[in-house]
């Protein structure tokens, strides 16, 4: 008969004293209820998105010298825009798309300019019988309703042509469809062509992603810090020696210069064989390969951009970790606080994203202005669009005023963390405490 294994009973009281500890905590129950809150929002963000559709209209300007032919790409564009869904009522349906006939084109653009109408489609026919139709928009080169108009300009000039065949003989030729983005990223002045539109696009991914990355990292690289010095009760002796706020500013101003640094030698090298790819490629491959220009759509200006929001990022972010930190009464608490925290980041990066691609509309302009988010998403948008320099200005500002709200709040919870030690920081006894602070 095997002999029983003496670790078990002891290994199931252990597991059964953590259930019962981490359970019973009153941070399970805050935690659970806010994750719970954000996974019912989340859950029902696309009705809501779906409702705000439904409550808009979206209106677009067809211009054309020939009333036909303008009627002819109405009637197509409108066949691809607006489909009733799914079980609607086509007679209490409303159309989300209204496309007005004119004949103006200076008029059609200044509506443009002024966001009367989001896009001018310019429809005219070539002396061969060709269908041109241009596309003037303030979104992305690759939105969504860019992508229907390329398919409606095809149907218009198949339309057109059927509708013109006994007057002449000529074969179908294909309509020819140009985008022109008004609201183009530009340099110096100068509206950017599409290989550095291109070159913009990437780059901005690669600093969505890192700013991501990098906050929530050295984010928890110092709420680990502050917690880790509260369990062991260092805090207790630094206290006597520094108020709190400047152990806060400290821990933010250490930590984030250490993950600076290794976010430094981590990107300098890489950046120099990015830079140099060309040349790498010719003299490995030979010549004929080093095309691509990857950072064609690099400037100064771009990387001081990126280097401001992402002090600015990082150091909301800190201190509001710092003061998670010194709310949990042990280091292993932080995993439970630290999720919500990274949807928030999430949200700001998973707009950011959508700001690259073109889309968006409101909630992308909103979000630029918005703390935290602010951060993610003006980043994307100075990389693909044209920013006016005062919502720049703006953006910072607002940061900045965050960044000092937050730092009065953080820093009166950090002073009472130090206040509980030996009791479980309930959430009305840490309000008293961060009162009292």
């Amino acid at each position: 008969m095997a002999e029983r294994d003496p670790l078990l009973p002891n290994a199931w009281i252990v597991a059964r004293r953590e259930y019962r500890d981490r359970v019973r905590g009153p941070l399970f129950f805050a935690s659970t209820i806010i994750l719970m809150g954000l996974a019912m929002l989340v859950a029902v963000a696309p009705i809501g998105i779906r409702y705000l559709d439904r409550q808009t209209v979206t209106r677009l300007a067809v211009v054309s010298s020939d009333a036909d032919l303008g009627a002819r790409a109405i009637a197509v564009s409108e066949s691809l825009l607006n489909i009733p869904p799914a079980g609607t009522d086509p007679a209490v349906w409303e159309k989300p798309y209204q496309l007005e006939a004119s004949s103006d084109l200076a008029a059609s653009e200044a509506a443009l300019e002024a966001g009367d109408v989001v896009g001018v489609v310019q429809v005219e026919r070539d002396a061969d019988g060709q269908i041109d139709v241009v596309f003037r928009t303030n979104e992305g080169l690759n939105s969504t309703r860019t992508q229907l108009l390329t398919i409606a300009a095809f149907g218009i000039g198949v339309l057109d042509w059927r509708a013109r065949l006994g007057e002449q003989t000529a074969p179908f030729m294909t309509p020819t469809f140009e985008v022109e983005a008004q609201n183009t990223a530009s340099e110096g002045g100068r509206k950017l062509d599409p290989q550095e539109t291109a070159s913009r696009a990437f780059l901005g991914i690669v600093f969505v992603v890192l700013l991501f990355i990098t906050v929530v990292i050295y984010g928890m690289w110092v709420a680990t810090g502050v917690a880790a010095e509260k369990s062991s009760r260092v805090m207790e002796l630094m206290i006597s020696a520094a108020s709190p706020r400047q152990m806060l500013t400290g821990k933010v101003v250490g930590i984030g210069a250490a993950g600076l640094t290794q976010y430094v030698a981590i990107a300098a090298p890489t950046l120099v064989l990015i830079a140099f790819q060309d040349k790498i490629a010719e003299a490995v491959l030979g010549p004929g390969w080093a095309e691509g220009a990857p950072l064609v759509g690099l400037s100064a200006g771009l990387l001081l951009g990126y280097g401001v929001f992402f002090l600015l990022g990082f150091t909301l972010f800190a201190l509001i970790y710092a003061s998670m930190g010194a709310f949990v009464s042990r280091p292993d608490d932080l995993q439970t606080l630290s999720l919500p925290l990274s949807l928030v980041a999430m949200v700001g990066y998973l707009t950011a994203i959508v700001a690259l691609g073109g889309g968006g509309g409101a909630w992308v302009s909103v979000a630029s202005f918005l703390p935290p988010f602010s951060p993610f998403v003006m980043l994307a948008r100075i990389m693909v669009t044209g920013v006016e320099p005062w919502q720049v200005i703006l953006s910072i500002g607002l940061m900045i005023a965050a960044i000092a709200a937050v730092a009065v709040v953080a820093t009166r919870m950090y002073a009472a963390g130090v206040l509980l030690y030996g009791t479980r920081p309930g959430i009305r006894a840490f309000v008293a405490a961060a009162r009292k602070a």
